[in-house]
Order: C-alpha cells, then structure tokens, then sequence
C-alpha cells in the first residue's frame, strides 16, 4: 500500500514539473560547431528525460549481463543448501527414530545437495551404524578425522568400535587422541581411565582420575573411590609379584584415600597376617569395620583369634562391634560367636534383634543353627528355614550393570566389563535366582569352613 501511494505521488510530482515547464514562453538554442539547435524548454525536457531513460537502461543491462550469472548462481546454490539442509534434517531424525533406510536416503541427498562433507559423514555413519554395516561406519569415522570441525567425533565413533571389538590397545590410543583434542570432555576422561586399567597402566590412570576431578567430570567422592579401587588393584598387582611390602604400601594409601574402601582394608589386613604382623592387621580389621562391617571382616578378626576359646573370642568380637554395634553385620556376628560359645539367650537376643531391624536368609538360617543347637525342635528349624527362604537375599558383589555375582571386588566387572560398577548391596529376587549356587550366600556354617584369604582379592565376599 504505501509503495502504490509513493508511485502516485511520484507520477504526479513529475506531471507538475512537466507542465511547468511546458507552459513558460520562450525558445532555447544550442550551438555545437555548424549545428544550431532550436526548441522550447518542454521539448528539451522530455529529451533530456528520454536520454536519462536510455542511460538507466543501458546501465541496467550492462549490469545484468556482469552480475546477472553470479546471482543465478548464488540463487541456486541457496536453493541447494535450502534442500541439502532439509534433507539432512530429515535423515538426522531418521536415524533417532531408528530408520536406517530413510537416513541413508536422506544422507546420499544430503550429500549430492550440500558442499559440507563433515555433516553428511556423521549423518552416513549413524545410518551405517543404523544398518549394522561397521565396516563402512568405520570408513566415514575415519573419513572423519580430516575434517577438523568432526574429528572428535570420528575418534568417539572408532572409540566405541573399537570398545565393542574389545581391541583395547587400539581404544587407548584414541582415547589419548580424544583427550589431546578435548581433556575436559566426561566421557572421554572416563574412556581414557577405563582403557589405561585394562591395560594395567595404574600410575597414568591415577592422573587421569585427578585429572576428571578438576575439570568435574567426577565428584570428590567418586574420585576418593577410583583413586582407592586403583591403588588397590596396584597393590593387588604387586602381591602376585611377590613384593608384598610395596603391596602393602599400596594398600594403606588405599584405605588412606577412602576409608570406606573395604578392598582395600581387606588386603592391607590380609597382607599384615601373612607377614606376622597380627596386630597391624587387627588395627586394620577395627578401623574397616567402623566405617563398612562385612562378613569378611568378621571372618578375618576370628582367624587372628583361632588359639582363643569361644568365649574369649566373642569377647574380642564385642569390642570389635562396640563403636557400630547397631548394624546388621555386627548382630550377625555377636549371636554367630554366641552360638559357638554356647550362649544360647545372647546368641538369640542379637540375632532376632538382626531378623527385627533388617532380615535376611542369612538370619534366619542362624536362628535355624541355633534352634537346633538349642532345642533340636525339627518344627522349629523347619519354620525358621522357610522364614530364610522368604526373605531378602543377602549382599553379594554385584554388577549394577549386568547384576552378575562376583567372589570380590574388581574395578572392572569380569562379566561385563564396565568400570566401577561392583557393589556390596542385596539383590533383588529376579537377580538372586540368576546367581550361581556358588555365588549365593552360603550357611554359616560354610562361610566359617571357608579359608580366611590373605588378601583382599580373594578374600572380599
């Protein structure tokens, strides 16, 4: 609307000049050398206005004519991109809703409409990851790695191959790759810790834990705990070498880094027994249970008490209970050392204080022992074990990746791999009938039959 009012004021505007000039009197000569012009002022007007006219025109197609081609051509190649972006917004959707068909489509068009090789190379290797072809997903990984703007992501796609492939060699060198390109990046501070205690590079993979917590990849906690399994499974290491003191070096800074590391305490206790330092490992042994009570530890402190009568011994187990005498595991093991001292009414007060405040088969399998210690009630033991076989399992190391059960801990799961992932916990109902027969919780009985370990990679259960 107001390039139509502008127009019409326009065509009026010069239709008043013209008349203007159009309505004076008067005649205008021009001399140029043996030629006399002669006309009036509205006729030398419209001349002039024709000739402007003709000069606007000239200028216009001499215009189009140079730069008429370049804007053809930025026109299509717009239109191209307009196309090429489209397509490849389709097949990025494509592949997240798990269309490989649809995104390789999409890529191929991508690709012919688009001059940017570095969004059609991620685009053709999801949709070739879509498909299951690793060999040509691997191909544009690699093609990847010369566009700067994509070689990161070409090194995680190869990362994860290689992971997958369980070439752990090669998965190091890219992650160090990864890291020289971007250090503060999670995952790859992770990858690159993961890879270097595969490859049983403890002291690089130590700095890289350290590493994670400044750039906060990880938290203090989570850190204290990579550090402590990592120092652990050196001293671990250096055991099976032979070099039990700088093992047990080893395994102090462990439980000096996290004091609830239990591994570690178990093998710096188990490594003090073996060297006849009974005393560092029971100092060892009442620390670690302040902080995590467990069924080895309790094993662990009886064996350092085997030459003591039953009596004494639940005597050191009281003191041993005395600052966490509220958990679970200290009531299990008070009424278990009870029931070997034949203190029947102390054995049963801890032991259905334990069924009271967290039951578990493995309580209930001590009532079991001890009604038939006690009283040889078959009805009795015969509740008491149908009590056990209702209740919750008792802990295990467990995978929280793939539930598996493990006889100790490990900073990477034997089953599945995954790095820190072993827990002391309970297991559900589903995960406990999967376990092994070995690798459910045994009776008291079989657990006191059962070698107290020097070492806590063998003695962790």
């Amino acid at each position: 609307m107001i390039r139509i009012i502008a127009f019409v004021v326009a065509v009026i505007v010069v239709a008043a000049a013209a008349t203007w000039i159009s309505e004076p009197p008067g005649r205008v000569e021009m001399a140029w050398g043996d030629y006399m012009v002669e006309t009036s002022p509205g006729v030398l007007a419209a001349a002039v206005a024709v000739a402007a006219a003709v000069v606007l025109v000239i200028a216009a197609v001499v215009r189009f004519v140079w730069i008429g081609p370049r804007r053809v051509s930025l026109a299509r190649r717009r239109r191209r991109e307009r196309l090429g972006y489209r397509a490849l917004t389709q097949g990025l959707v494509a592949a997240a809703a798990g269309d490989p068909k649809r995104a390789r489509r999409f890529a191929r068009r991508a690709d012919a409409l688009l001059e940017e090789p570095p969004l059609t190379l991620l685009l053709s290797a999801q949709a070739a990851q879509l498909e299951g072809d690793d060999h040509a997903a691997h191909g544009y990984f690699e093609a990847m790695l010369d566009q700067p703007a994509t070689a990161f992501l070409g090194l995680r796609g190869l990362l994860v191959q290689a992971e997958r492939t369980g070439d752990t060699a090669r998965a190091l060198e890219l992650a160090e790759r990864a890291f020289a390109l971007r250090p503060e990046t999670p995952w790859v501070l992770t990858a690159l810790l993961e890879m270097q205690t595969r490859a049983g590079r403890w002291s690089d993979a130590l700095g890289t834990v350290k590493q994670a917590l400044r750039h906060g990849a990880v938290g203090e906690d989570v850190a204290r705990r990579r550090q402590a399994g990592l120092l652990f499974e050196r001293a671990r290491a250096l055991r099976e070498q032979g070099e039990v003191r700088e093992a047990l070096r080893m395994a102090d800074e462990a439980r000096a880094a996290d004091k609830a590391f239990l591994p570690a305490a178990l093998l710096s206790a188990g490594l003090n027994k073996e060297s006849g330092r009974d005393s560092a490992a029971q100092r060892a042994v009442i620390e670690a249970w302040r902080h995590c009570p467990h069924p080895a530890l309790g094993r662990l402190f009886l064996a350092l008490h085997a030459d003591r009568s039953a009596a004494e011994r639940l005597k050191r187990v009281e003191t041993l209970v005395a600052e966490n005498s509220h958990h679970a595991e200290s009531l299990m093991l008070l009424a278990s050392q009870a029931l070997e001292a034949k203190q029947w009414g102390t054995a049963r007060q801890h032991s259905e204080r334990a069924a009271t405040e967290c039951p578990s088969a493995g309580v209930y399998r001590l009532l079991a022992r001890l009604e038939e210690a006690e009283t040889g009630d078959g009805e009795a033991i015969r509740r008491r074990l149908q009590q056990a076989s209702e209740a919750p399992p008792d802990p295990a190391w467990l995978c929280t990746r793939c539930a598996r059960a493990s006889p100790a801990w490990s900073i990477v799961c034997d089953s599945c791999g995954a790095f820190d992932s072993i827990e002391w916990r309970t297991p559900s109902r589903v995960e406990a009938s999967a376990l092994p027969q070995e690798s459910a919780t045994a009776t008291d009985d079989d657990e006191e039959e059962q070698p107290v370990p020097a070492a806590a990679g063998t003695a962790a259960e």
